[in-house]
Parts: C-alpha cells; sequence; structure tokens
C-alpha cells in the first residue's frame, strides 16, 4: 500500500477524515430505525483504524438507505483497503451519480494502483477540466510522479502550490527539484522561501538540514537551526548552533547568541571559560550559585577568581578564594577542587602540609593524573623533601610540555644538588 500512499493521502479526506461532518450533513432525515446506531458504530470503527467493520456497515447502511454518501464511504475504504470489489463500488457510484465527483477521483487512484497509467491521466485530466481544485491538481502532479514524468508532475504540484502554499505540496516540490530534475538551488529557494514566509513547519527546515548537511553548508545549517530555535527554543537547537559557530570559529557569535538567548548558561561558562574571559565566567557562575546554592558552581567561582587575579593576588583575594574553597571541599569530595585548592595553599606557602592532604585526596580519585601528582612533587619541594619530589617528577620522563612544570621539575633537580 506504501507505493501509492500519496494518493491515498490525497483521496482520504472521501473516507475517514471528513466522512463525520459528511454523513451528518446528510442524513438528516433518517431512512431506517437503526440508522444513527449504524452511523456511530462506522465511524467508531474508523477512527480505531478498523476499516473492514467501518466498510461492512456502510454497505449495510447504503443497501438499506441508498444514499450515495454511504456508498463513496464504502467505496472509499475498499480503496484503502485494496479490497476486490473497489473497482466495481467505485463505477458504480459514477454510473449511479455521475455529479459526484468523489467516485471519480478515487477511479484514479484505483487505476494507478492497477498501473493503468494512460486511463488513470485520462479521468483525472477529464476532472481538471471542469475543476481545478487543489486536490485534483495534487492528484495529477502525484500521477505524473508515479509515471515518472517529473517535469509534468512539478507542473501540476507547483499550480496547486499558488493555490495554497500547503507544507506538503511543497515538499513533493522539493523532492522532485532536488531528487529528480537535479535543481538544487531551486529546491532550496523553495524551502527558504517558505520558512520565511510560513515559518519551519513539520519538516521544512528539517528538509534544509538535509540538504545544507550533504553539502557541509555550514552557514545554512546555522541560519537554520536559527529558525528552528526562534520557533521552538529547546537546548538541542542551541547546542546545534554554538557547535556549529565554534566549528567555524566564530566564538564571539556563539556567545553573542548564548548570552541573548539565555539557552545554555552551562555551555556559555565553558566557553568563557576557554576563551579565558574570567570576569564573565565568575559573573556567570555567581549568578548559577545565587539562584541554585549548588557549591560547584562556588568552587568554579573560587577558581576564576584565581585566575582572573593570577597576576596580581593581593593577600585579601587570596583568603576569599580559600574562605570558598573551604566550603566546597567540606562538603564536595571533587578531585578538581581538592587540588586546585591544595596546589593553591602549597604554592602560596598559606598551609603546605594541608595543601599536601588535599592533593593525596585528590590522588585517591585519580591516581594517575600527572597534574595532581605536579602539585603533590611541588608540596614535597616546599617542605625540603626533594628526594621524594624527584621520585615523582620522574614519573614523567621527557614527556613535559607545560611550562610551570618544567619549572617545577628544574627547581627540584637544583634542590637534590644542593642537598645531596
Amino acid at each position: 500500500m506504501s507505493r501509492y500512499y500519496p494518493f491515498i493521502m490525497a483521496l482520504f479526506l472521501l473516507t475517514g477524515c471528513s466522512t463525520k461532518e459528511m454523513i451528518y450533513n446528510e442524513t438528516t432525515k433518517k431512512a431506517f430505525e437503526e440508522e444513527d446506531n449504524l452511523i456511530l458504530q462506522a465511524l467508531q470503527y474508523q477512527q480505531n483504524g478498523d476499516y473492514n467493520n467501518a466498510k461492512k456497515i456502510y454497505h449495510l447502511l447504503y443497501d438499506q438507505s441508498q444514499k450515495k454518501i454511504y456508498l463513496a464511504e464504502e467505496a472509499g475504504l475498499a480503496f484503502v483497503l485494496s479490497d476486490q470489489d473497489a473497482l466495481s463500488l467505485i463505477q458504480m457510484g459514477i454510473t449511479k451519480y455521475p455529479e459526484e465527483k468523489n467516485f471519480n477521483r478515487l477511479l484514479v487512484g484505483q487505476l494507478v494502483k492497477e498501473k493503468r497509467y494512460p486511463e488513470a491521466e485520462k479521468e483525472i485530466l477529464k476532472l481538471l477540466k471542469t475543476d481545478k481544485s487543489i486536490q485534483h491538481l495534487s492528484i495529477a502532479g502525484n500521477l505524473y510522479l508515479q509515471m515518472k514524468d517529473y517535469p509534468m508532475a512539478l507542473k501540476y504540484f507547483e499550480s496547486a502550490y499558488k493555490q495554497e502554499q500547503s507544507e506538503d505540496i511543497l515538499i513533493n516540490i522539493v523532492e522532485l527539484l532536488y531528487r529528480f530534475l537535479g535543481q538544487k538551488d531551486d529546491a532550496i529557494a523553495y524551502l527558504e522561501t517558505y520558512a520565511s514566509m510560513e515559518g519551519c513547519g513539520k519538516s521544512a527546515c528539517f528538509r534544509l538540514l538535509e540538504i545544507y548537511g550533504r553539502d557541509r553548508n555550514v552557514k545554512g545549517l546555522i541560519s537554520t537551526y536559527k529558525k528552528l530555535y526562534k520557533e521552538n527554543p529547546n537546548i538541542e537547537f542551541s547546542k546545534k548552533i554554538v557547535e556549529l559557530l565554534m566549528y567555524s570559529k566564530e566564538t564571539k557569535e556563539a556567545i553573542i547568541f548564548l548570552e541573548k538567548s539565555q539557552s545554555n548558561p552551562l555551555l556559555l561558562l565553558d566557553i568563557y571559560v576557554n576563551q579565558r574571559h574570567y570576569e564573565k565566567a565568575y559573573k556567570l557562575a555567581e549568578k548559577l550559585y545565587d539562584e541554585s546554592k549548588n557549591l560547584d558552581f562556588l568552587g568554579k567561582m573560587a577558581i576564576y577568581q584565581y585566575e582572573l587575579n593570577k597576576t596580581n593576588l593581593t593577600p585579601e583575594i587570596l583568603h576569599e578564594i580559600t574562605i570558598k574553597f573551604d566550603e566546597v571541599t567540606s562538603v564536595l569530595h571533587d578531585s578538581v577542587y581538592l587540588n586546585y585548592y591544595g596546589y593553591l595553599l602549597i604554592d602560596h606557602d598559606i598551609n603546605v602540609e594541608k595543601g599536601l592532604e588535599l592533593v593525596q585526596e585528590a590522588l585517591k580519585i585519580e591516581p594517575n593524573s600527572p597534574f595532581y601528582l605536579d602539585s603533590l612533587a611541588w608540596g614535597y619541594y616546599k617542605l625540603d623533601r626533594c628526594h621524594e619530589a624527584f621520585e615523582i617528577m620522574k614519573y614523567f620522563g621527557e614527556n613535559i610540555y607545560e611550562e610551570e612544570v618544567v619549572q617545577h621539575f628544574d627547581a627540584i633537580k637544583k634542590c637534590l644538588k644542593e642537598k645531596p
């Protein structure tokens, strides 16, 4: 059935989607006592997707009332179910009710199912002579698509689209232009225009993402994700926008987007730190801490405050930082904060013994961390335990790239020479 899905969608209005209103409008006078109850049963079956039983009831309704709406519903359901009696029911409807175009539309669909394309083409062109409705134009477009006559399919879909900027018709046009006619730029133009005028809809922007993704068009991807985010500001779209901006090395734009949208403060915080914008990072971490009282943000504040004032540390600033770290490490057993605080106490000769204890706690969590091992060695050096410090630094071998670690190793080696 999926092969004829476009036809079923174009014709399904005849069977389930509009049935309730049509039936109640056309059957105000009961033809027999049980008519109303049977109508309700049929509608319930349709609503539940039980088309076989719905079709049986419509057959009974038509047999006892001779109302054309019931025959139309029975024929439509027979078409959807691909029943053997579909064509005979459709032809009966055309013969008995020549003014009712539902049967003619169903005939086109049935002929397509049977691959009788020339006959289907003749029938739809006959309908179009008197009624160039969107439905008829769409059926014609789908017919020519089945026939692989892509220029003709495009002609009819574009005619339908001029009447109504339906997203379903748009996607048909885009598929024809992009997949079958090789007119990628025109397909993109249709999608971009629709997205600008009507919004992203159900699939327009996602189709743009597919095309731009295949072409590695990063600017197009960013623009489209921004449209999606504007209509539906969720965190996933926000992440994609920032990832693409960072990939394009448009860091400033990524920061501006995150600051304006306030969509992902944690991501913004990471970018601030990566770009060494410690003042902004501190203010954002402070805001997040005030809102949540999460000690993790207080720990980050301590780190950013230290990095921000690294070249101009005063006793007052160091005191503020240690107070923050004391509060954080008394509750959070986080190796980053333990080591950072420990190293600060060691390097600034505030409390080397306590600093070593904190670093050792961090190493219990991450025993092979080169940064923590460096802190430990530096603590031993500060206590004049140069041999122990050297034994730790030998772990690095020749693989030392951090300038600060090189300085530590040089100081430790010099200490060994001075104190054999």
